[in-house]
């Protein structure tokens, strides 16, 4: 039987430790940026990353063993940098329908900054089967929703909110893909917003 073929790392092969490091996997991670919102997930390579960078090939090499492993660290500081957002208005003083308008707004808000960019990150994660991240934020995200169910009398309260968290990711993406003009407008974030609290029930 031929052998199954072997799959490509996806992590950095190290972090940098000093500031010059993270300057240049700083550039190395725009340039692709950059790229993938001009050109598309076919387009990056490590060439024109180095070249869109201007760092030295081997520099890449130095911390991603490939392309792919660019992406995902791309990917990853993407979905940290919202999940934080979220958190950070989540333990907000203010009641739960107020929680769930400013992430909803905040969501939608972050999509609007690179639209093109979030469209390929999404088709292109997709395409390589990535797992969900882990980031440092998801712990207290966790915690709210555990807080939320236990306050609530929403029937299956966490399936529920697990639903409507999927929703909004959905409709999010698929709205700044195939209707831009609508998901830029303020009706589009406040009927979402109605949806979501309707279906919790909140």
């Amino acid at each position: 039987m031929p052998a199954k073929p072997r799959r490509r790392t996806l992590k950095p092969r190290k972090s940098p430790k000093q500031e010059r490091g993270h300057a240049t996997v700083d550039a190395i991670l725009q340039a692709s940026a950059y790229i993938l919102a001009k050109q598309g997930y076919a387009a990056l390579t490590t060439n024109r990353i180095a070249e869109k960078a201007g760092v030295n090939i081997a520099s890449i090499y130095q911390y991603f063993p490939n392309k792919e492993a660019i992406f995902v660290e791309l990917l990853r500081r993407h979905a940290e940098a919202q999940r934080r957002r979220a958190q950070s208005l989540l333990v907000a003083d203010e009641s739960f329908e107020g929680r769930i308008t400013s992430v909803i707004a905040a969501t939608v808000a972050a999509h609007a900054v690179e639209p093109e960019l979030h469209r390929v990150l999404t088709e292109a994660a997709l395409r390589l089967e990535l797992p969900r991240f882990e980031t440092d934020a998801d712990e207290a995200l966790a915690a709210e929703a555990r807080r939320w169910t236990k306050t609530t009398n929403r029937e299956n309260a966490a399936l529920a909110l697990w639903m409507a968290q999927s929703a909004v990711h959905a409709l999010v993406h698929t709205a700044f893909c195939e209707r831009p003009e609508i998901a830029k407008s303020p009706v589009f974030t406040k009927e979402l917003t109605k949806l979501v609290l309707r279906f919790l029930g909140a």
